[in-house]
């Protein structure tokens, strides 16, 4: 079963603990990483690993203003990954994110909305995005995001990481 997964919901300031300009930034760099691939506007988006789900990505529409916007390629991938990889733990879970600090050795703390305020009792997740790679990429990077993680295993709540492929839509998952 293809489940819809609207890029949109990223900018309704609600569903994914983001803000309406955060998530909004987050789906204009995923909709123009998919477009810059010549991707249509809805396209099958695999998604493997400790969180798996076969979804229809469903992106926004951008113009050139917005690829523009997004002239640095690497940022653009790195951004629009967060974006995705938000969606997919918010679909799978139900959870939200906070973003974390530098030196925490993840991206986001995950967790409920009536959690802490940095959502400790839940999960750490770290993300990684990748323009255009072969698997064979892209589970080395999850590996490296996973290992990434370890400093802060003294939290004792279970790390996630995802990594997005733009080329060739998918995502890796991993849950330590």
């Amino acid at each position: 079963m293809i489940k819809p997964l609207p890029i949109s919901l990223l900018e309704d300031g609600h569903s994914t603990g983001l803000s309406v300009r955060t998530g909004g930034f987050y789906s204009e760099t995923a909709s123009v990483c998919l477009n810059l691939h010549g991707h249509p506007v809805k396209v099958n988006f695999p998604v493997s690993g400790a969180l798996a789900f076969d979804y229809e990505l469903e992106s926004i529409s951008v113009d050139q203003m917005a690829v523009d916007s997004s002239g640095d390629v690497e940022e653009a991938t790195q951004f629009g990954a967060m974006g995705l990889a938000i969606l997919i733990i918010n679909d799978q879970t139900g959870w939200k994110v906070k973003r974390s600090w530098k030196g925490t050795t993840f991206d986001f703390w995950v967790g409920e909305e009536d959690d802490t305020l940095v959502f400790q009792k839940r999960a750490r997740l770290e993300v990684s995005g990748d323009f255009k790679g072969t698997d064979t990429e892209i589970a080395a990077r999850l590996k490296q995001k996973m290992e990434q993680t370890k400093p802060s295993d003294h939290l004792k709540i279970p790390a996630y990481g995802i990594v997005v492929e733009f080329s060739n839509p998918k995502s890796m998952t991993g849950k330590r």
